[in-house]
């Protein structure tokens, strides 16, 4: 059983800690991948919430409607997206990843992750067990809240 100060330790890891080097990872992944932080951050929203309705985009990105159209601009003059109706309403603007040119980021990404992969790989594989089924818990979780979160927002609900 994990004592008091040990759950809020780890409250204060996954909170505020972990968030922060994510962040800081992101910039260097960014920069890497030559692009600006804010392009590669909607660039990540994009691929993982495909038909992402641009209203959403926004709102994630906290951007103002004129902010988020230059952002887009951008990111569909490099080739990294296009728009295109929304599936369930077509009367609202969403965004698809182009996964052909998406490749060149993913492969920034995938150098960060091999590094965490080669990491694990020292490390206790019971650990890791219990680690990977905290994380798969979480990710469920995670992802439940920040659809319901975007619904509550948005003219019209996730697809998935």
């Amino acid at each position: 059983m994990l004592s008091e100060k040990m759950l809020m330790d780890l409250g204060k890891m996954l909170g505020r800690q972990f968030t922060i080097y994510a962040e800081a990872l992101k910039a260097s992944l960014a920069e890497e991948a030559n692009m600006p932080l804010n392009d590669f951050k909607a660039l990540e929203y994009i691929m993982e919430f495909d038909a992402l309705p641009t209203g959403q985009l926004a709102h994630l990105m906290d951007l103002s409607a004129s902010g988020v159209s230059a952002l887009i601009n951008r990111l569909e003059h490099r080739g990294y997206i296009t728009r295109g109706r929304h599936p369930l309403d077509k009367r609202v603007i969403a965004l698809h990843p182009v996964m052909e040119k998406c490749r060149e980021v993913l492969a920034v990404k995938e150098r960060a992750i091999n590094q965490a992969i080669n990491t694990a790989a020292n490390q206790n594989p019971a650990q890791l067990i219990a680690m990977y089924d905290f994380l798969v818990d979480s990710m469920s979780t995670f992802r439940q809240n920040t659809k319901a979160w975007l619904d509550a927002k948005a003219l019209v609900p996730r697809t998935s």
